[in-house]
């Protein structure tokens, strides 16, 4: 293959869920089930129980959980992480331009272009894919922790919307790719888009069990979160002044400070060394007007690691973000680093 057309399979092991610590290429995939974490697959790193919603992202500081955003929105009370529906929002809009690029460039027929429209094809399929597989986990989640059987209905949609994406995929590769893409020695490392159907067949016929027993449920919270799996989430954050300090000296104290233009409920600093075996410490921030401060401590920069934060900005239970968070393009440093004085 090519490394024509990256950047959906980057978006998908970097950004999404699904891809988490699973070590395998997005092409050859093996399905997950979102419902019975009995069902074989290769990905042992996943939490009990083992199936799709319980995938952890590769940064679990900056994304939730399938699960774990279900029960925020069921909740109603939000954390600043990027949501599985945000990243399926990307992952469509990608899939889209690609596909809209190709399209315009329909006329050129060189080999080499016939390679690269076939490479960005499959991508766009998998992004469609995996949008698709998000918003159906999300409303599967839903409806295990509410028994809506609308979250059923959407989901058991939206999980036959990604099924038809990989079939797609399946067959626009045929005659193309050869039928048994080898990887590696292991089975998931082996194969052709086609071998993966069943697998998404079984669990879609396992959603479809479920709704002989569902019960029509008329709860608001219910129909709101639907919506919002449903939907084009946007983010609205308030401007937010900060400049991050050029320096900070090992065993002092590191004060921080942000001003919003908007009243919040709260503000939170999340702060780590720059070494990933670590977790991320907080601080709640206080508030004097419209500024929020807190102190990274003195015992904390007594380190040979410079120093990663970022601030958690809650306006209301439903309405929190980050900060600086990805910007429109999702090209740039989510947080801020300082480092020590040499």
């Amino acid at each position: 293959m090519s490394s024509a057309g990256r950047i959906l399979p980057i978006i998908t092991t970097a950004h999404c869920p699904s891809a988490a610590n699973n070590n395998y290429w997005p092409e050859m995939y093996t399905n997950q089930s979102i419902v019975d974490a009995r069902k074989p697959h290769p990905y042992s790193d996943t939490a009990t129980p083992k199936v799709f919603g319980n995938v952890s992202p590769l940064d679990p500081q900056l994304f939730s959980r399938v699960n774990e955003f279900a029960a925020e929105l069921v909740k109603g009370e939000r954390s600043g992480k990027y949501s599985p529906i945000e990243v399926a929002q990307w992952l469509e809009d990608f899939a889209d331009t690609a596909t809209r690029q190709l399209t315009q460039a329909e006329a050129e027929t060189s080999p080499e272009f016939r390679r690269l429209a076939i490479d960005v094809s499959v991508e766009a399929g998998l992004g469609r894919f995996f949008g698709a597989k998000f918003r159906s986990a999300v409303l599967y989640a839903i409806y295990e922790q509410t028994h809506d059987r609308t979250a059923l209905e959407e989901a058991l949609k939206q999980y036959r919307r990604a099924r038809e994406s990989w079939a797609e995929i399946a067959e626009r590769t045929k005659g193309v790719y050869v039928s048994d893409v080898t990887i590696g020695e292991l089975k998931w490392l082996r194969g052709h888009w086609i071998d993966r159907l069943p697998a998404i067949d079984d669990d879609i016929t396992d959603i479809e069990k479920r709704l002989d027993s569902a019960q029509a449920a008329n709860d608001p919270v219910a129909r709101a979160a639907v919506a919002e799996a449903l939907g084009r989430p946007r983010r609205t954050p308030a401007a937010c002044r900060h400049t991050p300090p050029a320096r900070f000296e090992p065993k002092q104290a590191l004060a921080l400070e942000i001003a919003v233009e908007r009243k919040l409920v709260s503000a939170r600093l999340w702060y780590r060394h720059v070494n990933q075996a670590e977790r991320y410490e907080t601080a709640e921030m206080q508030a004097a007007g419209n500024r929020y401060w807190a102190t990274i401590p003195a015992a904390y920069t007594d380190s040979p690691y410079p120093l990663v934060y970022y601030f958690e900005l809650k306006e209301a239970a439903d309405k929190v973000w980050l900060h600086p968070g990805f910007g429109p393009e999702l090209a740039h440093q989510p947080y801020f680093v300082v480092r020590h004085r040499a």
